[in-house]
């Protein structure tokens, strides 16, 4: 019988490698949906059908009968309690979700009145090892326990049921994501490559919190990478996780190695697993390079899988991968990844990603990528056309890598900077041949330091506020800074040359994260450099504690570190802002200050009471440095309406003011809040006339519309508030498509978004609402996972999470939709609702403006009950 069936199902090689991708997708959906995407390929793969459900018929018969087990069965598939409509502990089994080696995994109901939410409840089998099992079940517990990452499924509850029909099962309760695959994800996308490579690294950022908590999942495969519905990942199953430091406290206990051990699947597993080799942290770096190969190319890296053959621990552990460019690429493999043929499919994997892939995938640990960080730092160097460590760097190779994520957009300033680099080239070139003359070593080497400091502070200075200059500035910055620090590591006790060296660093840690200024979203990059500024400008202080030069950098830095913090959810940014301000004080007390510095005084003072306000909730506290602030910075524009500057700092002291007033929670206050709103936009947009080249004032305007319009809706000020989105929306379209590199753009592109999204909420326009909102969380899943998990980026996302859920509650009352449709929708709602929740609790957790986040929680708990409630009504209609 097996060898008919073998006979009846060979096929030859070139027809394996169209089907084998489709096979990996229909593998892992589900079986209710299966036939309905079976349905959907009828279309575009006539030809390939018959054969590909008879393959998938089959292995579901296989399955049925327990022959696809990767270990021997070691016990009964499950409990005889676990059957539809049961109960274990508080939760009621709903449907089967999955079998495995280990047990069933259902999607349960929690049925014990605290919480009403849909979980994946794990049930680990029991038998003649049950205590051994029981003993790995516990450890999938103590490490999920240890887990909490965006990235990684949550774990609710974990215990052993003493309900009476299922008494002394043991069961974990996981967060319940529903989505596809990250392969099947990817394919119905149709993600190009640089689409692909960026879903990719938010796996890496999840194992590489894993293995930082000392776990390694051991089992990684796209079945366990689910992309839920707002484009997230999410990393499933560490039961057969492996703790690195598990044999650190004692013996190994030899029954848990011994049942079951070697549970994985052989297709993604690394060599020294089925060599029962040691495991560490390169395991799963193995792991990930197989699911990247296949993310890339849509085939494996192995012959035998391609062909269709028997996949053995033999292949495993001979079968060399080769490079991915060479391999038979299919027509439908270039179309899912938008590329004209598989040529030019070939042709984008050459080199670099080549490179990636086959470090990745190196036979030997030592050989391959030491950690996942290095890993994904290669993957952010290709993305960002810059040399990758995979690759031998020749010369030619590093030249042409820069000159190709180095274009430009203004010709006038590339024209500027192959000048100036030109200049450093051949001042450094006579540097060197001056080094054994003293006289004219020590020439060059001011040299040196005057044009670098060129580049940092008049260069620099005059691109900065030019739209679509971002890279050319970090260009810039970074040439200059190289050769700042050499020269420092030659002039070690020259604190002015730390004080140069720290204003580079510090320059580039803006246009890495400063929230202030457009920037890349790099924020813990940002945080290192700034954290060099600081402990040059320390070592510079200590030996000229009184100098005003350095004394006004520390501030300037003082305050970007504020705002780092701020941006990570630290609450400690406001001492951090209040040691700016006791530096301005210091400063302008001294003989040497200057006008400047008098403005310098004020807008740090300004920042304080924001943060009082924003952070502390303080808002009786904020009032005297914002009220000390206006009112010295009106006098200096009173005193000469040109200075540009001065109105500027006016005019971002008018938006803090009013924000603070705004947070006091008095509705008496917010007409107050809404006038200093109003001046800060009126001078703004001034700005934006008197000095129209500047792309920070129009930056600005935008932030400043949009929390008008945030403001107006308390008030029912609905049309004002809604001319006012409109007019932010397309000024931030327009900034963004500009600078489509800049982080922050996007990040206040979501504000406005989420914001517009409240004003049609308002306006009674619930599809409207909806629409806006979903393409603020459609923006920000296209946002860099270093950069995701900013504090006041998350806040919007909740905020548009939240009108989309209301915006959908609206919708379902619409008798005209059958009922199912209406449940599917407040099911969506809630879970949105709760998302929200989660974050505003997450503020009140972590004592940043407890006052407001327990309000709004209070509010979506409410709307969560009237969402359970009409949901309760439709299921029991």
């Amino acid at each position: 019988m097996a060898s008919s069936a073998h006979r009846e199902m060979k096929i030859s090689r070139q027809t394996w490698q169209s089907i084998e991708p489709l096979l990996t997708i229909g593998l892992d959906l589900d079986p209710s949906r299966r036939e309905a995407w079976l349905a959907e390929l009828e279309s575009s793969q006539a030809g390939l059908l018959p054969l590909l459900r008879r393959m998938l018929e089959n292995h579901d018969r296989a399955q049925r009968d327990m022959r696809l087990e990767t270990v021997p069965r070691l016990a009964p598939a499950a409990s005889g309690g676990a059957v539809e409509g049961s109960h274990v502990g508080p939760f009621r089994l709903l449907r089967l979700l999955g079998r495995g080696g280990m047990g069933e995994v259902w999607l349960a109901a929690q049925a014990d009145g605290r919480l009403a939410r849909e979980v994946a409840l794990k049930l680990p089998m029991a038998g003649p090892h049950g205590s051994v099992w029981r003993e790995r079940f516990e450890r999938e517990r103590d490490i999920l326990a240890r887990l909490t990452h965006p990235h990684i499924a949550k774990l609710y509850d974990a215990g052993v049921s003493d309900h009476a029909k299922s008494r002394g099962q043991p069961y974990l309760a996981m967060e319940y994501v529903e989505g596809l695959s990250l392969i099947q994800y990817a394919a119905r996308q149709q993600l190009t490559i640089a689409q692909r490579l960026t879903l990719f690294r938010q796996v890496l950022a999840a194992v590489s919190y894993a293995h930082r908590h000392l776990v390694v999942h051991r089992d990684l495969k796209p079945a366990n990478i689910l992309i839920d519905g707002d484009g997230q990942v999410k990393l499933l199953d560490f039961g057969i996780a492996k703790l690195v430091d598990e044999n650190a406290t004692g013996d190994p206990d030899l029954a848990l190695t011994q049942a079951g051990g070697r549970l994985m699947t052989l297709r993604y597993a690394a060599p020294e697993q089925a060599a029962d080799g040691e495991i560490s942290t390169v395991t799963d770096v193995y792991s990930l390079g197989v699911i990247l190969h296949e993310l890339i190319t849509g085939l494996s890296p192995y012959r035998a899988v391609r062909d269709g053959k028997p996949f053995t621990d033999g292949s495993l552990l001979t079968d060399e991968p080769v490079l991915p460019s060479s391999l038979a690429l299919t027509g439908d493999a270039a179309r899912e990844r938008k590329r004209e043929s598989p040529a030019a499919l070939a042709r984008a994997l050459a080199g670099d990603l080549d490179a990636i892939v086959l470090k990745a995938l190196r036979r030997k640990p030592a050989d391959r990528y030491a950690t996942v960080e290095q890993f994904d730092a290669d993957l952010l160097r290709y993305l960002e056309r810059r040399p990758v460590m995979a690759r031998n760097g020749t010369w030619r190779y590093l030249a042409g890598r820069f000159v190709t994520r180095n274009k430009l957009p203004i010709t006038t300033l590339a024209v500027v900077l192959i000048t100036m680099l030109t200049g450093l080239v051949l001042v450094e070139q006579q540097r060197r041949r001056a080094v054994e003359q003293r006289e004219r070593a020590e020439r060059h080497f001011a040299s040196v330091r005057q044009l670098a400091n060129a580049f940092v502070f008049d260069v620099h200075s005059e691109i900065e506020n030019i739209a679509g200059s971002l890279k050319a500035r970090q260009t810039l910055v970074g040439t200059a800074l190289k050769y700042l620090d050499s020269l420092a590591g030659e002039s070690a006790n020259d604190p002015l040359l730390g004080l140069e060296v720290a204003t580079a660093y510090r320059k580039l840690a803006e246009i890495r994260g400063d929230v202030y200024t457009s920037h890349l979203g790099e924020l813990a990059s940002a945080r290192r450099n700034a954290d060099q500024a600081a402990r040059l400008l320390d070592a510079a202080a200590a030996r000229l504690p009184a100098n005003i030069s350095i004394l006004r950098e520390r501030r300037i830095l003082t305050l970007l570190r504020a705002r780092l913090l701020t941006e990570a959810g630290d609450a400690s940014s406001v001492e951090e802002t209040a040691k700016a301000v006791a530096l301005a004080e210091q400063i302008v007390a001294l003989p040497g200050a200057e006008l400047a510095d008098q403005r310098n005084l004020a807008g740090t003072q300004a920042e304080y009471g924001w943060a009082l306000a924003v952070v502390k909730a303080d808002t009786d506290a904020a009032a005297a440095p914002l009220g000390r602030a206006v009112d010295l910075l009106e006098r200096m524009v009173r005193a000469d309406p040109s200075d540009v500057v001065s109105r500027s700092q006016l005019a971002g002291a008018y938006e803090r003011y009013s924000i603070a007033t705004e947070m006091s929670g008095k509705a008496e206050h917010l007409a107050p809040a809404i006038a200093w709103m109003k001046k800060a936009v009126a001078e703004t947009a001034s700005l934006v006339r008197d000095d129209a080249a500047n792309a920070a004032h129009r930056q600005a305007l935008v932030k400043r519309a949009i929390n008008l319009a945030d403001t107006q809706i308390a008030i029912r000020d609905i049309d004002g508030a809604a001319a006012n989105a409109s007019v932010a929306r397309e000024a931030v379209d327009r900034l963004v498509a500009a600078e489509p590199d800049s982080v922050g753009l996007a990040t206040l592109q979501i504000r406005v978004l989420a914001v517009s999204s409240r004003v049609e909420y308002a306006r009674q326009q619930p599809e409207r609402t909806a629409d806006l909102a979903r393409a603020a969380i459609a923006a920000y899943t296209r946002i860099p996972a270093a950069a995701a998990a900013g504090l006041p980026l998350r806040a919007n996302l909740a905020v548009a999470r939240s009108q989309l859920a209301l915006a959908t509650i609206a919708m379902a009352d619409r008798r005209h939709l059958d009922r199912e449709r209406r449940i599917a929708m407040l099911r969506d709602a809630r879970r949105q609702l709760v998302l929200s929740r989660a974050f505003r609790q997450e503020l009140i957790d972590r004592k940043i403006d407890a006052r407001s986040a327990g309000v709004m929680v209070e509010e979506l708990t409410a709307t969560i009950r009237q969402c359970d409630a009409k949901l309760k009504a439709l299921e029991q209609s």
